[in-house]
């Protein structure tokens, strides 16, 4: 009635134009004008959101382009990426620790020796360093570095506490995307996802890259995939649920 000028009638009157087909004509011409109306403030309304959505898609994509060329240390994206410095776990090491024995120092040395020496038979090529403190090996490849620990994961009596050796790089050639690899898998990681095994919970996980050489004729080439590895002392291996156990929770 307000809308069509008809509030001051009187209650009789205002039942009267109910009744005529002159006041559904009119109520029908404003309903399509107020649809009309909403139709244009929704079309409004949806063009303003796109606006936004666009916005912010954009500058996560600048951000994401920023941040590619800063972990990768290429800003020129005319040339092509030959290197990249990132933190990468290159190698294990071993502290020393008293064991008793009835084996005389020189034995327990050689006896290390030789388990160190059939662990990495298989490898390409790494580097041995004997400190007073205790041992470190460091690979070469990074890909290497899951089949490595497999192999190492019973040390002799006389090697104790076990940690990583972290270089920068730059990682080249073979290692140039295993270290791609490890940066963007540490990234994706959940903040609060622990590790799967019931006896250890620790946060924090390690991403290894690593190649399959099974090749069969369906799949002619190597297979590229990532390890998951747990670092902490109760546990120091593979995780089998790839640190997503808790990734609920948080």
């Amino acid at each position: 009635m307000q809308g069509l000028g008809f509030l001051p009638l009187r209650p009789t009157f205002q039942k009267l134009v109910r009744q005529h087909d002159r006041w559904k004509a009119l109520l029908t011409v404003e309903i399509g004008k107020a649809e009309k109306l909403m139709d244009k403030e929704n079309l409004k309304q949806k063009r303003r959101d796109d606006r936004r959505d666009i916005g912010r898609k954009n500058e996560i994509f600048k951000h994401g382009i920023k941040g590619t060329k800063k972990i990768t240390g290429k800003y020129n994206m005319s040339k092509p990426l030959t290197e990249v410095k990132i933190s990468c776990p290159c190698g294990p090491k071993w502290t020393r620790q008293e064991h008793a024995s009835s084996l005389t120092e020189q034995e327990r040395e050689e006896r290390t020796m030789t388990w160190i020496t059939e662990c990495t038979k298989n490898l390409r090529t790494h580097s041995l360093k004997l400190t007073q403190g205790g041992i470190e090996i460091k690979l070469e490849a990074l890909t290497d570095m899951p089949p490595f620990l497999q192999v190492t994961q019973n040390p002799p009596l006389d090697l104790g506490t076990r940690s990583f050796i972290y270089d920068i790089g730059p990682w080249k050639g073979e290692n140039l995307l295993a270290g791609i690899e490890i940066f963007f898998q540490k990234n994706a990681y959940h903040p609060f996802a622990t590790c799967g095994y019931s006896e250890c919970g620790k946060t924090g996980p390690i991403p290894m890259s690593y190649i399959t050489n099974n090749t069969t004729s369906e799949q002619p080439l190597p297979t590229r995939s990532i390890e998951h590895f747990c670092g902490g002392e109760t546990c120091f291996r593979i995780d089998p649920t790839n640190f997503r156990s808790t990734s609920h929770k948080g």
